[in-house]
């Protein structure tokens, strides 16, 4: 959720005062870019930064320093924050022999919004510019940087992370270290993205059923804790099952759940309304049927999307 935008709950500051001031960069000068160059400034650290716009450099204040020319913003900078649109875009100024020679030295955090592919990319790079780096991952909008609503995963060598974390605590305390594995930050954004997406997705989907069939999706919404329950139960059985490979059990059968799932495609249909969702829902869940697995439990879906060793 590295850009997202949008509304926000109470803006809850992070209190945080810098122990010692690091000179770092921020390249990209976007929403996100922009709020993380503030929140670095704000507890005292040198800041510069830099957009291929200069005046969306400029515009970021907050304390940091604006610089048109890139080689510039980086030199003699300890930590460089990398906030782009896409990989496309930062491979594109380090193409630059210039810019490369000015990064050697330096710890690279990658906060562009990429794959685990891309991840592996950027180390590739990176080890062969002599440059230490991070790939991580913000979930958070923009305005949410530097408040207790912001997380950020980290990927990479613990020791390089250890060594910039005081620092990189000024745009979320919470900075969570996920693995060595440089992909492994980048593979949890997309796992939470999509449990997001997917799950707002049927919510909304959810409300409409409701207001097709003339009740206001007020008492639909006011029954959260409900849905938001049985999702968490599921949540810790599925790790549970997954880590013991046994998806057996006594509480409902995946063929409860498959005709459970048929009536809300009747529904859909029958209110016409999309049901396209519910539709790739039974899709999925009458796959694991056919696999054999009716008589298991709902996590046992997993056996048919887990990558085939």
């Amino acid at each position: 959720m590295r850009a997202l935008r949008g509304w926000a709950p109470h803006n809850r500051s992070v209190k945080m005062t810098s122990i010692h001031s690091t000179k770092l960069a921020v390249i990209g000068s976007g929403l996100m870019g922009s709020a993380l160059a503030r929140a670095f400034a704000s507890v005292g650290h040198d800041v510069a930064v830099w957009n291929r716009t200069p005046g969306k450099a400029r515009a970021v204040g907050g304390g940091t320093v604006a610089f048109e020319n890139l080689v510039e913003a980086v030199t003699g900078r300890s930590l460089v924050v990398v906030s782009l649109s896409n990989y496309a875009a930062w491979s594109e100024l380090v193409a630059s022999p210039a810019i490369a020679s000015a990064l050697t030295g330096t710890t690279l955090v990658q906060l562009t919004s990429g794959s685990p592919a891309d991840a592996r990319g950027g180390l590739e790079w990176a080890r062969a510019h002599g440059v230490d780096y991070l790939d991580a991952a913000i979930l958070a909008y923009p305005a949410f940087v530097a408040t207790d609503y912001a997380t950020v995963y980290y990927a990479g060598s613990r020791a390089v992370f250890e060594r910039h974390q005081e620092t990189l605590q000024a745009i979320a305390k919470n900075s969570v270290y996920v693995d060595e594995k440089i992909g492994s930050a980048a593979t949890l954004d997309c796992a939470i993205l999509e449990a997001y997406y997917g799950g707002s997705l049927a919510v909304l989907h959810a409300a409409a059923m409701c207001q097709a069939e003339g009740l206001d999706p007020k008492a639909f919404f006011a029954q959260k804790n409900s849905f938001l329950g049985l999702i968490s139960v599921t949540a810790d059985a599925a790790q549970d099952m997954i880590e013991r490979n046994d998806f057996t059990g006594q509480q409902c059968s995946l063929n409860t759940h498959v005709a459970a799932i048929e009536h809300i495609v009747r529904l859909s249909t029958d209110a016409r309304i999309s049901d396209r969702f519910p539709r790739e829902l039974l899709e999925n869940y009458r796959r694991a049927l056919g696999a054999g697995l009716g008589e298991q439990e709902l996590p046992a879906v997993f056996r048919t999307l887990k990558a085939v060793p």
